[in-house]
């Protein structure tokens, strides 16, 4: 082999391997945006799915919270008319006595 056909090996190899490299370095790019992008969307789904969540268990609370205040009034009605009845008895009991 003289040398001429060394030096256009050398050449050839170089242009190959540099190519190579920046067919790589595009791919690797290509997959970074894409990448990117799906992680994007992925965390503005995961933050859509939290503020669905948070808005369920908002309403939930909201929900057990009017039942608890409707049972506390209802309890509370019962209650007072008993009271009202111990009193009309007792004021019954008093006139009796007196």
């Amino acid at each position: 082999m003289n040398e001429e056909l060394v030096a256009d090996l050398k050449q050839f190899i170089a242009a190959t391997v540099s190519q190579g490299l920046a067919d790589t370095n595009a791919r690797i790019d290509t997959l970074d945006v894409s990448l990117n992008q799906k992680i994007d969307a992925l965390d503005e789904t995961v933050h859509r799915k939290i503020d669905a969540l948070g808005m369920s268990l908002n309403n939930k609370i909201d929900g057990l919270s009017e039942a608890v205040a409707q049972a506390l009034d209802e309890s509370n009605g019962i209650t007072d008319q008993t009271l009202r009845n111990h009193e009309r008895r007792i004021t019954k009991l008093e006139k009796r006595i007196a």
